[in-house]
């Protein structure tokens, strides 16, 4: 049995996704900051896990900021 496509892209909104499952509701930014800040510990503020992938799309929000507005 083929598998159900699905109606939309996982990797789309992931990290959106992420920062409101570890309550930091909208706030991706803060969420960007935060495991920037304790990822050589392994765990945010809040007692959550920090993981390669977290600390790679934190990185991308981080120099997002950085990016030229027209």
């Amino acid at each position: 049995m083929p598998k159900k496509k699905l109606d939309f892209d996982l990797k789309e909104g992931a990290f959106t996704r992420m920062s409101k499952q570890k309550g930091y509701g909208d706030n991706v930014q803060k969420f960007a900051t935060d495991i920037m800040k304790h990822k050589d510990k392994g765990k945010l503020p809040n007692g959550k896990t920090i993981t390669a992938l977290m600390v790679q799309r934190a990185n991308f929000v981080v120099n997002a900021r950085k990016f030229k507005k027209k």
